[in-house]
């Protein structure tokens, strides 16, 4: 297999989604390498990115492990989403287009559309996109510069969650329920659906690792 240097880091996080890399694994720069025939350059500038964003963890002397999210982890990153995409779901209540809700529905038929095929990458993939959308559209930097950071964590947390018999199409409804809420206008009903939404994202998950 031969894979551009620019797409190590594609590659890894592919693998990781696809389960042929798991957490806890160890990884080296030299075994990388000769999988995919590239330098080792490219490889260490992705271990440095990967690290960089909570998704592998440098072992002196081994190389770097693919995070293992214990229960705790799962918990306190969690809840941090939760008060963010509260957050976020909230404001768009307030201050919505016609055009912001075309645009999140069209993530629902999308993902319609890969849940019935059965394609859980691709699947995971629209679900980033749409709460990127959320943080985006809530019109407050900060917040999505922080969702930003957090995002590709939990989209690998979610290709797990997604996996769980019937999760991806109760997760559709409930982004359904998300949107449902901000067509109301209610701040208050739209930040409670979105975390009811992320705890139940959460319990999905916690359900996951614990059958694993």
């Amino acid at each position: 297999m031969s894979v551009k240097g620019n797409s190590v880091y594609d590659f890894i996080i592919q693998q990781i989604k696809m389960g042929d890399i798991v957490p806890g694994q160890t990884l080296t720069e030299r075994a990388i390498a000769n999988e995919i025939g590239v330098s080792r350059t490219p490889i260490r500038e992705a271990f440095k990115k990967l690290i960089e964003q909570g998704l592998m963890e440098y072992e002196p002397h081994k190389g770097v492990k693919v995070t293992l999210y214990s229960k705790e982890k799962i918990e306190d990153l969690y809840e941090i989403r939760e008060l963010l995409e509260g957050l976020s779901v909230g404001r768009i209540a307030e201050s919505h287009s016609a055009e912001d809700i075309k645009l999140l529905e069209n993530y629902i038929e999308l993902a319609e559309k890969e849940a019935e095929q059965g394609s859980l990458i691709r699947l995971s993939e629209i679900n980033s996109e749409f709460h990127n959308t959320l943080a985006r559209l809530s019109g407050n930097h900060y917040l999505l510069e922080i969702m930003s950071d957090l995002q590709m964590q939990i989209s690998l947390l979610m290709s797990q969650s997604l996996s769980n018999k019937g999760r991806p199409y109760e997760n559709i409804q409930e982004h359904r329920m998300i949107i449902n809420a901000i067509k109301t206008g209610d701040k208050s009903l739209a930040e409670e659906t979105a975390k009811f939404h992320v705890r139940k994202s959460r319990d999905n998950i916690l359900l996951k690792i614990k059958g694993d």
